[in-house]
């Protein structure tokens, strides 16, 4: 689980980072383009293609429009006037329009128009204005300098000719158009991304909560059928005081071998948990019987006996644990087939059962009796070893051999 919450932070932490880096791409590529992307356009051109003509006379002002889908340069004469009939000057005033009907602003805007030879600027107004050599320059002033998306800005100016009808020529806007970082699908791209790291971490988060919650449930769970399994098994050993805590170590022993069989968790587990059990049936033998001091007669060891059947009988309903009879039912099979109850052999043998069969055998020789002392370790390798492959599974043996080996068996101090 570690590893794979350190590997679900590593791919978001390169997320991020990538992230991050597009980010800055983008602003710089933002930048780049609002240095260079200067536009120029020629508006004295009609769709048409004739020249856009100003006529200076008196009947009703009129106003050419030329326009392409981003924005229209719109110049209306709003007044002429004959200033001075002796020398045949003509004031005319004229009032523009320049309108941005694209999604981006456009900045630091500049106009440059060609007038008659001879034309005289008398004044204007909305614009910084500077008139040299026949070329009329406009440019914007503070408030003026930036023309919003889907906004327009005005200005005007008086102009004093000699002609009564003229046209500006070579006129050119030269603008800035601003690009916006969200206007580049890349950007959006990332978002999308970035939103689909975001929303899977949530659900991990949300996940995580789950699983953790359950987990810890499942830990408690556990704890609850450990301890109430332990205390059952110490019930059944409580009937006999020679074997008190012997249920618990098979048990431990019974997890450790399969550990060492390289079983799976689960199978682990409920090897445990089998082996806790494998020994009710002896509740339901005489005390007189299961306690008596001296040899057994044969009808005594048939009653006995029945201890597996009983503990089958007890457990076979218990569908929480699987197989959980068959610890109890199987324990006291022999590999070559002459254990009891059912004369099972080899492989015929639940596993669970095996493993038991050796766990409980050797704890049996390894504890003392009421009629015997705890066999020496020599002894019980050597009974081990001479019945592997008669009473008990050769595969199983060798672990039980290596635990004694490695110190684990015989475990100390359970009661």
């Amino acid at each position: 689980m570690f590893i794979k919450r350190k590997g679900w932070f590593v791919f978001n932490f390169i997320s991020f980072i990538l992230i991050g880096v597009l980010a800055a791409g983008l602003l710089f590529y933002v930048k780049d383009q609002s240095a260079r992307l200067l536009y120029t356009v020629c508006p004295n051109v009609n769709s048409e293609g004739e020249d856009l003509l100003v006529t200076a006379r008196q009947e009703t002002p009129s106003a050419q429009y030329v326009s392409n889908e981003d924005f229209s340069f719109d110049v209306a004469l709003t007044k002429v006037w004959l200033e001075d009939e002796r020398k045949n000057i003509y004031g005319t005033q004229y009032d523009i329009t320049f309108a941005n009907h694209s999604g981006s602003d456009l900045e630091n805007w500049r106009i440059r128009m060609t007038a008659p030879p001879g034309s005289l600027l008398d004044s204007y107004w909305s614009g910084g204005f500077t008139f040299v050599d026949d070329v009329l320059s406009v440019l914007p002033l503070d408030y003026n300098s930036t023309i919003m998306a889907g906004k327009d800005i005005t200005f005007g100016f008086i102009m004093m000719t000699q002609m009564d009808s003229f046209h500006f020529a070579d006129c050119t806007i030269e603008f800035y158009r601003e690009v916006k970082i969200w206007q580049l699908p890349l950007f959006w791209a990332g978002m999308a991304y970035l939103a689909a790291v975001l929303l899977a971490d949530l659900v991990t988060f949300v996940t995580y909560i789950h699983l953790r919650k359950y987990r810890q449930r499942q830990i408690q769970d556990r704890r609850i059928i450990n301890e109430s399994l332990q205390t059952f098994a110490r019930i059944i050993d409580a009937k006999d005081e020679y074997t008190k805590g012997h249920s618990l170590r098979v048990s431990l022993y019974a997890r450790e071998i399969a550990r060492r069989m390289g079983l799976s968790e689960e199978e682990i587990l409920n090897v445990y948990y089998i082996a806790l059990l494998h020994d009710i049936g002896k509740i339901g033998i005489p005390d007189n019987i299961l306690n008596k001091p001296g040899a057994l007669t044969g009808e005594e060891r048939n009653i006995i006996n029945q201890h597996v059947t009983i503990g089958g009988r007890i457990l076979k309903d218990f569908s929480s644990i699987p197989n959980i009879a068959d610890g109890a039912l199987y324990h006291h099979e022999r590999y070559d087939g002459k254990g009891y109850a059912c004369g099972l052999s080899a492989d015929a043998i639940p596993l669970v059962a095996r493993i038991i069969c050796v766990a409980d055998s050797f704890d049996a020789m390894s504890s003392a009796r009421c009629y015997r002392k705890a066999m020496t370790m020599d002894y019980i390798e050597k009974e081990l070893t001479e019945n592997a492959g008669l009473q008990f599974d050769p595969d199983i043996v060798k672990y039980m051999l290596e635990m004694i080996r490695d110190g684990f068996a015989p475990v100390s101090g359970v009661t």
